[in-house]
């Protein structure tokens, strides 16, 4: 058997909304923050989802995200699962982020700025989801609230061809887990009710 990984971003915050560069740095979600949340917690009902454990990285915005979409207050946080450090770009306009590179994201380029390096937040990322993995048994199901870049670091770092998708606030990726290997299976929109992203494979 497989174990199953939701693996969701943190709904719309204030700095999103203002087009604020947010990493370390947190802000509350939005009234439409709070309703891509409870949305999520709508689909995962829908489905009949039972999670074995919740969690969520330390930060308000996906701690709160959590919260709502899981319908749960025992929501283990971790360190680990925080959004990449943008340095003394945080709080500025996202006009001033560099051009994304395919695959890597903004490489070591924040670095200089005091920031964190694209590759650190993809080995802190597989290694935490990992870890939390392995303290799970096979057939169970378990969510984990994260954020943009460090999810698009995380399946850049454990799929061949990972899929060049925007991830939209609360998109839920859903991933089979057999042993080391994670399996995409898709990527989903609760507020559009669409699917950014569907493995061709049965």
């Amino acid at each position: 058997m497989v174990k199953t990984l939701y693996l969701m971003r943190h709904g719309q915050t204030r700095f999103n909304q203002l087009k604020r560069i947010q990493g370390v740095c947190d802000s509350p979600l939005t009234d439409f923050g709070i309703e891509q949340a409870t949305k999520a917690r709508d689909y995962f009902q829908e489905l009949g989802l039972d999670f074995a454990v919740v969690y969520s990285s330390t930060q308000e915005r996906a701690v709160d995200t959590a919260e709502i979409a899981s319908g749960r207050k025992d929501i283990r946080r971790l360190k680990g699962l925080k959004e990449m450090d943008f340095g003394t770009f945080e709080g500025q306009s996202e006009t001033l982020n560099p051009p994304l590179t395919p695959g890597i994201g903004y490489g070591d380029y924040f670095v200089q700025h005091g920031g964190e390096d694209s590759m650190a937040v993809r080995e802190r990322m597989v290694t935490t989801i990992t870890e939390i993995l392995k303290q799970h048994q096979d057939g169970e199901k378990i969510l984990v609230i994260s954020h943009g870049a460090s999810i698009a670091q995380f399946y850049r770092g454990v799929m061949d061809n990972p899929p060049q998708v925007r991830m939209s606030n609360c998109a839920i990726l859903k991933f089979n887990v057999n042993v080391d290997r994670f399996c995409l299976q898709f990527i989903f929109n609760p507020i559009n009710q669409e699917y950014l992203y569907k493995t061709e494979k049965p």
